[in-house]
């Protein structure tokens, strides 16, 4: 091998090695990210029942140590459009179980698809 065979392949071990220290760190940055939101989602679940006992969903709390404010809101959200979703609805839309099922069938076919490279990491068995 020439020297730019070495410093390529220098560079690339290099480069795999800040690629996985990264990778790792995210992972456990998520990690915490998931228990943080876990913990407020919890909270969250005693707080409003409280709000709502006690008619206060009109009020804003300030926390100035925090400098933040918090006020009650109602929230939707949508059910996700699964594939199981798409099916019970052009069931119950079309007049048979045949043009539901071509639908969607012609959905899954017309999806557009792209291919991507990219790196994935998995641990080390001991």
């Amino acid at each position: 091998m020439d020297s730019s065979a070495d410093s390529q392949m220098d560079t690339l071990q290099k480069n795999l090695f800040q690629w996985s220290k990264l990778d790792k760190e995210l992972k456990e940055l998520n990690k915490q990210c998931s228990e943080i939101r876990k913990k407020k989602e919890k909270l969250q679940a005693n707080i409003c029942p409280l709000i709502q006992s006690e008619q206060l969903e009109d009020n804003i709390f300030s926390i100035p140590s925090l400098n933040m404010n918090i006020c009650y809101k109602e929230q939707k959200t949508t059910e996700s459009m699964s594939y199981k979703f798409l099916e019970e609805k052009f069931n119950d839309f079309f007049d048979t179980p045949d043009k539901a099922a071509i639908l969607l069938q012609y959905i899954k076919d017309n999806r557009k698809q792209e291919i991507n490279h990219v790196l994935k990491s998995s641990l080390l068995k001991e």
